[in-house]
């Protein structure tokens, strides 16, 4: 004779049922891509199957406001056997209510389920005294949604019928709630692990989820997709399998199958627990397990469901995570010039051992101070660090500045780094010192300079030569006849040579000197005639011929004329070479033309200056070489290759513009634009 199935029994295969539809609900939507859409979805989609029961006729689902005055609605659904807006209205009235008298608060508040058997004798509010009267609900329940300490929100489940919850019904429920708060929390460690993804600049594609359900004495009974695609195995495959020995790496099935008996004996219904996975390939990946266990089903029905989830790829970038930091941690300790990392508050945050060297501080008297009080030792009262503000917006600046706290003259470069979800902002400052630099600097200029005097010297020995035979020649005149009427126009004569040698050698003598920093309003036609003055006798005699377009009524411009003086010196030095090299000879085109004019650079007046040598030119390819240090065309012992590399740097100090452009065989153009001074 067939026996039938018990009302219990049915009851409680109903609910297997339900809860394996809950469960593989939970399986699908929580591992979609969109994770806040993918919450409301999750909340309706178990809402859906909560409402399957025939005896309920309202389930919905809301989480706490912000501010914690109320809760926000995030799923609602009735029964055709309630007006479903007035539903929806009387749900927002009770949401009002973010006290004890509301069920869904006073659940949220406590952090346990409340269960009201019949509405009708209740104490609770108003509101949902006229929800009953509207609706004809009799009982209802509210779970909050925890796990692990954290709070998700709250369902709630109403009937119209009286004492609807029953013993089993609530042991149905409370294990439905915990995998339904299970699942939000996996989302949740979803969207951290995808935070530590973008910070790591690592990508985890996906969250791996997988539900199985065992028997109680530990058969796999159900196997869903993504177990399938994790573990390498079909359902047909391992059905009736035990559980440890697919789903547990060979060393460690004995504790795990030891640990879910005392569990089963225990009678607890959820359990938590990492193990490692060896696949069908014979890959071992690394599975978080929750474990929720059914007390009250019979032989060879569902005794456990497993829900895991695969956080081996998180391992990986956790470990490449450490490698990454220890590389940066490396790299960072090793930069030789003083490097910090500054919060948008300007605090600092870290920096290298460099730092400390410098700052003559040890570590604790560095971290968590103010940029400004470490780097310039401090400010007065109300007064502005020019360097915070330079770090408040947020953009890549490089800047020379004294250091006080560094002892020093620095190069700053501030790199902010990219934001990422939960670290603060934060800029990246690395001082270079600029004090051996400087003077490497100025000792190339200083050698530059001293290459020039020494072409210059013979060319005004020369120079001078001829006024000094001239003074003796008119000195003897006047010693032979003294009483000769006119020995007067010979003084004469003799004053003005003298002072003709006296402003040669004024000319070399400034020059040689070592220049000052400070810019003065200057004509530059002066500046241009002083330099002639040193190098007119060499064009002389080289037959060079000077064509000068350049009008004395041209406005002054704001310059260090000892340092333009140089760079000009250097360019006549560099078109003597090309036309004697093109001209050994005396010819007409063996010229230089320069000329003067006044333009305008954004809005700003420049004086430019064209000084065109008709000489070999320069072939195309070089071109972009020709500012580099130590790169000269002569041949070796001719040039150093200082000259246009100096030229350039001097003209940028000056905030001016030099470039050059040339045809090979015809002539070479340099081109110096000078700011015009304000006051002109």
């Amino acid at each position: 004779m067939i026996s039938t199935m018990s009302k219990n029994e049915i009851k409680q295969l109903q609910q297997y049922e339900r809860r394996n539809k809950l469960l593989a609900a939970i399986s699908e939507l929580s591992v979609r891509a969109d994770t806040h859409n993918n919450l409301n979805t999750l909340l309706q989609e178990c809402c859906r199957i909560l409402l399957e029961k025939e005896e309920f006729c309202l389930v919905w689902a809301g989480r706490r406001d912000a501010d914690g005055n109320g809760i926000t609605p995030l799923a609602a659904l009735t029964t055709t056997r309630l007006p479903e807006k007035d539903c929806l209205i009387l749900i927002e009235h009770v949401l009002t209510d973010m006290n004890e008298t509301n069920p869904a608060a006073c659940a949220l508040l406590s952090g346990n389920r409340v269960i009201i058997q019949d509405n009708r004798v209740s104490l609770y509010s108003t509101a949902l005294q006229e929800m009953v009267a509207k609706t004809g609900i009799r009982s209802c329940s509210a779970w909050p949604l925890l796990h692990q300490g954290q709070e998700y929100g709250v369902i709630s489940i109403h009937s119209d019928q009286a004492n609807a919850f029953t013993e089993s019904e609530i042991d149905f429920l409370s294990l439905a709630i915990a995998d339904i708060s299970l699942a939000l929390y996996s989302l949740e460690m979803r969207n951290k692990l995808e935070i530590e993804r973008d910070f790591n600049r690592e990508i985890i594609d996906t969250v791996q989820a997988l539900l199985v359900s065992i028997s109680p004495c530990g058969q796999i009974l159900s196997f869903n997709a993504k177990a399938e695609e994790v573990t390498g195995y079909r359902l047909q495959e391992i059905y009736r399998k035990y559980w440890v020995d697919v789903l547990m790496a060979p060393e460690y099935r004995a504790q795990s199958q030891t640990l879910v008996s005392e569990i089963l004996k225990g009678g607890n219904s959820n359990m938590n627990f990492q193990a490692p996975l060896l696949t069908k390939g014979q890959q071992l990946r690394t599975i978080k397990w929750h474990a929720s266990i059914h007390t009250e089903v019979q032989e060879n029905k569902v005794g456990i469901v497993l829900f895991g989830i695969d956080i081996s790829e998180q391992l990986k970038v956790d470990q490449a995570l450490n490698r990454a930091l220890a590389k940066w941690e490396n790299l960072f300790a090793s930069i030789q010039d003083p490097a910090l990392i500054v919060s948008s508050d300007n605090l600092i945050l870290d920096a290298n051992p460099a730092t400390f060297a410098a700052a003559r501080k040890i570590r604790d008297e560095v971290i968590g101070k103010k940029v400004c009080d470490i780097l310039h030792g401090g400010r007065a009262a109300g007064a502005i660090c020019p360097l915070e503000a330079q770090i408040q917006t947020r953009k890549s600046i490089i800047n020379e500045a004294e250091l006080r706290g560094l002892h020093g003259n620095y190069l700053i470069t501030l790199s902010p780094l990219a934001p990422t979800q939960g670290h603060r902002e934060a800029t990246l400052l690395i001082a270079r010192d600029l004090t051996e630099q400087e003077m490497m600097r100025a000792e190339s200029m200083r050698t530059a300079q001293l290459a020039s005097i020494g072409e210059l010297a013979a060319g005004v020995a020369h120079e001078i030569n001829n006024p000094i035979n001239g003074i003796i020649n008119y000195a003897q005149i006047i010693l032979d006849e003294p009483d000769d009427p006119d020995n007067r126009d010979n003084l004469y004569r003799v004053i003005k040579e003298g002072k003709r040698i006296a402003g040669i050698v004024s000319n070399l003598l400034d020059f040689a000197r070592r220049s000052e920093d400070s810019q003065i309003s200057v004509q530059l036609h002066d500046i241009l005639q002083n330099c002639l003055d040193l190098i007119e006798h060499q064009f002389k005699k080289d037959g060079i011929h000077l064509e000068l377009d350049v009008d004395e009524a041209l406005p002054s411009v704001l310059c260090n004329a000892q340092q333009i003086q140089q760079v000009l010196l250097n360019i006549m030095s560099n078109a003597r070479y090309a036309l004697n090299k093109r001209y050994p000879e005396a010819n007409p085109d063996k010229r230089i033309y320069i000329h003067g004019e006044q333009v305008i650079h954004n809005n700003k007046g420049f004086i430019r200056l064209t000084i065109i040598d008709y000489g070999t030119g320069i072939e195309h390819d070089i071109m972009d070489r020709l500012f580099d240090p130590f790169f000269s065309t002569k041949p070796t012992g001719e040039g150093t290759g200082l000259g246009l590399s100096i030229s350039h740097g001097l003209i940028m100090e000056n905030n001016g513009f030099l470039r050059i452009s040339s045809e090979l065989g015809h002539s070479t153009s340099l081109i110096i634009d000078l700011p015009i001074a304000e006051n002109t």
